[in-house]
């Protein structure tokens, strides 16, 4: 026999007292409860694996402790926030700080609250006195001159247009304006133009402003109206004759027809006028 039998008879001899003794080894099961093995896997699996809710505490955590920097344009966006609510202003308002401001380091969810602010209106520019909180923690009060800048959709003409034009809506376009500037007095654009005129010319692509405009002479001074007057569960109608012009919703001198008497009425349109008795 060669010197390989020996070592061969004693690998064969292992495998198979090996397949046997498995036999012996299969997993044990009780109701629905998984093999050994698989359970095995299934924990070397998780041991490998970090579970997802103790990373989303460590993410709240670090945003808790997290710090930012309270810059010049972070500063200025807070304002802007705080005075839009303040005034209680359609459009957009803009602040711009005027001098150097030094930055702060503070948590992500800081407040700004607006003590004072001079004048108390609107204006471009104002002296804004404010104090700044960090997580219910008071972190001190500054006074700082700011400039503002109003930013509101206005008409403009899309033509050359002449005086005592009758207005609408339609006639113009918009875009959006500093109304604390250049562009003081514009017509915002959800203005109701019905019942105005153009009291002067206008060029193509002008801001329409309100000292441009002139309510619309409806009732001429002479012309009889129909006068509606009404009160106290009472409603008659009588002629009278204007004494004077009168525009949409003003008051007007009128006289009745049928006793001289005088009074005034509101203009309703053209050929009426209303009364309280």
């Amino acid at each position: 026999m060669s010197r390989k039998s020996p070592i061969f008879l004693f690998f064969a001899a292992f495998t198979f007292l090996s397949g046997d003794v498995g036999k012996f080894l299969e997993p044990l099961t009780f109701g629905n409860q998984k093999p050994y093995s698989e359970t095995k896997h299934f924990l070397k699996s998780s041991a490998l694996t970090a579970p997802s809710s103790n990373l989303g505490y460590k993410d709240i955590q670090l945003s808790a402790i997290s710090k930012v920097e309270l810059n010049r344009p972070l500063l200025e966006k807070k304002l802007s926030e705080m005075l839009a609510h303040r005034y209680q202003s359609s459009g957009k308002i803009s602040a711009y700080l005027t001098r150097e401001w030094k930055e702060i380091e503070i948590g992500p969810n800081f407040i700004v609250k607006i003590n004072d602010c001079m004048p108390d209106e609107l204006c471009p520019s104002t002296f804004v006195r404010f104090s700044i909180w960090d997580r219910g923690s008071f972190v001190g009060n500054f006074a700082e001159p700011v400039r503002l800048a109003h930013y509101v959709d206005v008409f403009f003409s899309t033509q050359q247009m002449n005086r005592g034009s009758r207005l609408s809506s339609s006639m113009f376009t918009s875009r959006p304006v500093d109304i604390l500037k250049q562009y003081a007095g514009a017509v915002p654009a959800t203005a109701k133009l019905n019942g105005y005129q153009l009291a002067t010319n206008i060029k193509s692509s002008s801001p329409i402003r309100w000292n441009h405009l002139a309510k619309v002479t409806l009732v001429r001074k002479g012309k009889v109206v129909d006068v509606f007057a009404s009160g106290n569960g009472i409603y008659v109608t009588m002629k009278g004759m204007a004494l004077e012009d009168g525009v949409e919703g003003g008051l007007v001198k009128i006289k009745n027809l049928s006793s001289d008497k005088i009074f005034h009425a509101k203009v309703l349109n053209e050929n009426s006028v209303k009364v309280h008795l």
